[in-house]
């Protein structure tokens, strides 16, 4: 899950506070944290609610399909949060997320996004 966080809120008090209530909410729902990246503040291609920028963080987690709900109740009822996406990863896919990562990270790196849009279909045999 991927979701902005208003520039204009608290950096040292407010920041970690959001980040720590929707973890605490995934666990109340029997998910799994497995990671919190703090992406920082980062420019908007186009402004959201008057603003131009705004606080990425990635969180990905391990929760029943079912209580989805729950999580997207909360963070449409949070004015803290800009924008969200919940998105299923399988596990090719986070190994492109990782690497999405470190080309954040680095911005000047000239990797291709581009160099494996998708992985090839496995081939099946009948039995």
């Amino acid at each position: 899950m991927l979701y902005i966080i208003r520039p204009d809120v608290d950096r040292e008090e407010e920041y970690p506070k959001i980040i720590q209530k929707y973890e605490q909410v995934i666990t109340e729902n029997g998910g799994v944290v497995r990671e919190v990246d703090e992406w920082g503040l980062r420019n908007f291609a186009y402004e959201i609610d008057h603003y131009d920028r705004g606080y990425y963080v990635l969180m990905t987690f391990v929760i029943d399909a079912d209580k989805l709900p729950a999580l997207d109740e909360r963070f449409k009822l949070d004015e803290d949060v800009l924008r969200y996406q919940v998105v299923r990863l399988e596990d090719e896919e986070e190994e492109l997320v990782a690497e999405a990562r470190a080309s954040a990270s680095n911005p000047n790196s000239n990797a291709n996004p581009n160099a494996n849009p998708s992985p090839s279909p496995s081939a099946s045999s009948a039995v």
